[in-house]
Formats: structure tokens, sequence, C-alpha cells
């Protein structure tokens, strides 16, 4: 996908690209384990202009195969450098844990496969799934109805692509692997750690709730395991935790980089502030100070038009979640009690269903 500005059946990668620079506009692509997103940002004086570029990188590429192989030769050389890293190795090992290999969200690619890939290949997977066939259109900023009849003109107005694209493609279920991993780096200095669980999508009763806890225990740079295993203990400069949504499923992830010496320390602190959540009721100080974050969190992620469409984006995305799901996730923050924080806690952060992965010089295990 990200190959698609770099030549149309009308215009070269150059011509492409100083178009977009001409008319002040600017193309992202993107694609992660679920989606993929074209990006542009336009002056609203050139938005047809725009436009009428955009639609040909989307309808009609052509990936040349010049192009194909100085992306590949660069791909090669990034991942190869990745893959000397103990954090890449270390979440690469915590997602073939939980999925297993045979699944999307637990494949990765390796340096060799770069080599393997045909321009054939990509004009095929473009026309066989690159359509209008469920694809959402978003248009932010000082917007009128001239600017939708020009996104209509050239992109909504009528189908373009296969129609038979399915987004329900059949994944395998999760390894769900429990246990402790260790990856060989030798001679690394650090030790990169993981350890979560599987959890659930966006539209899992629990989630705006766990949300919270996960805020709690590391989701901010006031949170639990900041203040234990940074500034107290001064095994690293930074731990976080996340509760990450999938379209189909979902994980709970505590990620650090420690000095090798102080990996089991790290280990034994991090189930230590997992326990503390299911025996400890939190106070009413710190619980305060949480909530008091995540409003602002949440109000800061509707600041302006393009944070606003990248919410709305990811309702639609994730299982055409209703503008309700905001309101939920307000009412989780200002009404979850320290002890709706024990009882979730004790149900979905038992650390005998989690998977523990370390990469570096020492087994700690």
């Amino acid at each position: 996908l990200s190959l698609m500005p770099e030549g149309t059946v009308k215009h070269s990668s150059q011509q492409i690209s100083e178009h977009f620079d001409f008319f002040g506009s600017f193309i992202s692509i993107g694609a992660d384990r679920d989606f993929a997103k074209v990006t542009v940002y336009s002056l609203n004086k050139y938005l047809s202009q725009t436009l009428e570029m955009l639609e040909e990188i989307v309808k009609e590429p052509t990936f040349p195969q010049e192009e194909l192989e100085i992306w590949s030769k660069k791909g090669k050389y990034n991942l190869t450098v990745e893959l000397d890293k103990t954090s890449t190795l270390s979440r690469m090992e915590f997602f073939r844990r939980l999925f297993g290999s045979e699944h999307a969200y637990g494949t990765f690619a390796m340096p060799n496969d770069y080599d393997s890939i045909k321009r054939e290949s990509l004009t095929n997977f473009h026309s066989q799934r690159i359509s209008s066939s469920d694809a959402i259109l978003v248009l932010a900023g000082k917007t009128d109805d001239n600017h939708i009849k020009l996104i209509e003109k050239h992109i909504g107005n009528t189908n373009w692509g296969n129609q038979n694209v399915s987004t329900s493609d059949f994944l395998p279920k999760a390894l769900n692997s429990t246990g402790k991993y260790f990856v060989h780096k030798p001679n690394a200095l650090q030790s990169a750690i993981r350890v979560g669980r599987e959890m659930f999508p966006r539209t899992h009763p629990d989630f705006t709730d766990m949300v919270v806890i996960n805020t709690i225990l590391g989701g901010y740079f006031g949170s639990r395991l900041m203040k234990n295993i940074r500034e107290d203990k001064g095994y690293t400069y930074g731990i976080g935790s996340t509760l990450a949504p999938l379209r189909d499923s979902g994980f709970f992830a505590i990620s650090t980089e420690v000095g090798a010496e102080f990996t089991k320390q790290t280990l034994n602190e991090i189930k230590s502030e997992v326990e503390k959540l299911k025996t400890e009721p939190i106070s009413s100080s710190e619980l305060q100070t949480v909530k008091n974050y995540m409003m602002g969190d949440i109000l800061r992620s509707f600041n302006g038009p393009f944070s606003i469409s990248d919410n709305i984006i990811g309702l639609l995305n994730f299982n055409n979640l209703e503008y309700e799901y905001f309101n939920k996730q307000i009412d989780s923050v200002k009404n979850i009690t320290p002890e709706r924080i024990i009882e979730l806690s004790k149900m979905w952060l038992d650390q005998n269903l989690m998977v523990e992965c370390v990469a570096g010089a020492e087994d700690p295990f």
C-alpha cells in the first residue's frame, strides 16, 4: 500500500510528489493488523487538485518495478536493523505466543520476505482487495457542501474496484500460550520485557473499565509501574502498559527495557504491582488523580478536526460502534469504584494466564 503513490497510469512517482508539493498537500498511507488508511491533508482552495491525484493513486497505481526494488531494499535493511533490537525480539515472541505464527496477529515479515515480493502480487492484491466496498470516507476541517461534492465526484459517487471484498476473513483460534519464554540476544546490554495476555475488542462490556485499570497500572507517566520501577528502583527510563483493541480480539501488555542485571527484579516488581490491584483498594486521592488525567485525555482526543476524525474512524472500523461508546467511556472514568477495580483485576489479570517474554543476553527464568 505504501507504494501506491510511487506511480499511476498517468503519472510517475516524481510527478506525483511534485503535484502534492505544488499545491501544499501531503499524503500518508499506512496499514496495521486490521485496517489500511489513506490520509490526505490539503488546503481548501486546492482540494479539487488534491483529490484528482488522490483518485489516481487509490484507483490506478502501477507499482513500478524500479520503485518496488528501491522500497524492498530499504525495507529489508530497516527490518534487519530492527531485528537486532531486544525490544523487537520480545514483541515478536509475545505475539507469536499469544496468537500463534499461523494467525494474522502473530505473523511477522522477515528480511528475506522482501526478496519474494513481485509486482504482479501487488497489482493482484490491489485489484482484489482495494475498492469502494466497505470503504469509509471521512472529511474533517472547515468543510462545506462543495467539498463533499468534490469527494463524491472523485471517490464516493460510484462503485470502483472489486465489490466482492470481504473484511470478515476467517482467523484461527488464538494460541493463548502461558508461561515464560526467553529469546537469546548475545552480548545485549539490556533486556526487553513483555508481560501480558489476550484480551477483547472494544465491544466487550468490561473494556472501558479495564482502560481505567490499565491507566492506573501503567497507562500514563504517573502510573504505579513508572513510580515503582523507574522512579523508586531506577531499573529503567520508562515502563508502561497498554490495553489495545483489535478488530477481532485485543491484548494487554506491560513492556519495558531494563539493564540486564535488573531483569529478574523488574519481573518481580511487575508481578507485585499487578497483585496489589487485586488485593489493595486504591486510595481516593490516587483514583481521583487518574480520573482527572483520563478526563483531560478524552477532551484532548477531541481537540481539532483531525483528532475528531480519528475517533470517528476508530468507532466505524472497530465493529461499527455507536457514538454512545464515548459516553460509556466517560461513565467508566467517573463512576468506577475501588471494589470494581479489584473485581476486574482478579478476573482479567490472573498471572497464571499471562505470558512472559524476555529478550536479552541471559535467561532470567
